[in-house]
């Protein structure tokens, strides 16, 4: 009885341990060094911002493509965990049946937060003349980055 107390214990208090590690980890954001994606954007039809801040660690640009109306670059990690940022001309529309939630981003800026569409995590926002999405491209959950954490990240776009 006393020995299975104390493994029932341990292995509580060592669940407890990383449940307070993951949540305190989870809402920390990185910079980003934007380097690389500035001298890969040299060539770009027109300027888009790029994010400083990112929901994870050591994040490089994975892929890049862009055409006279659209820009797109992939950043990802060793734990690949991949954020698509698409900046375009014209408003991106998604099917209605989607569920969507109004959001402030910044001061002034407003955006739309996409929970659970096609496998991605998205914000979306106009700012001045193109409309920018974010999406987190998830492994098992929409809830391994947070609304919040898309939210400062698009707030550190400059």
């Amino acid at each position: 009885m006393n020995k299975k107390f104390i493994i029932i214990t341990l292995l509580l208090g060592a669940i407890t341990v990383l449940m307070v590690g993951w949540s305190v980890s989870r809402g920390k954001m990185f910079d980003f060094n934007e380097s690389e994606l500035a001298k890969k954007m040299e060539g770009a039809p027109f300027q888009v911002k790029v994010p400083t801040k990112v929901p994870f660690e050591d994040m490089e640009l994975y892929k890049h493509k862009y055409s006279s109306e659209e820009i797109e670059f992939t950043l990802f990690n060793a734990d690949k965990e991949f954020l698509t940022v698409r900046a375009v001309k014209e408003e991106m529309e998604y099917p209605e049946e989607i569920k969507k939630k109004e959001m402030t981003i910044g001061s002034d800026g407003h955006g739309q937060y996409i929970p659970d569409y096609a496998g991605n995590r998205i914000i979306s926002w106009q700012n001045e003349d193109l409309f920018y999405e974010l999406a987190y491209s998830y492994k098992f959950s929409p809830g391994e980055v947070s609304r919040g954490q898309l939210m400062k990240m698009a707030e550190s776009f400059r």
